[in-house]
């Protein structure tokens, strides 16, 4: 996983963290809605870990001109 993936991914959280801490003060106090914030924050995770979307293709391609530029300096001893 590239840093830019990486950083999606935290961003991700970072939105999908209220969301978390909500659902499980709910669940704590047994209220039934607990089930349905934590189901929507995964179900937030699993499309940005799981569905393609356009600014992953541009991702995708800053990180293969970014390999193809810097090249590992253990490669180059080769």
């Amino acid at each position: 996983m590239g840093i830019l993936s990486q950083l999606s991914v935290v961003v991700t959280l970072a939105f999908c963290a209220p969301l978390i801490t909500l659902g499980a003060r709910y669940a704590l106090a047994g209220k039934p809605l607990a089930l349905l914030f934590l189901g929507l924050a995964a179900l937030v995770l699993g499309v940005e870990r799981y569905v393609l979307t356009p600014d992953d293709v541009a991702v995708a391609a800053v990180e293969r001109a970014v390999g193809a530029v810097a090249r590992d300096p253990d490669e180059d001893a080769d």
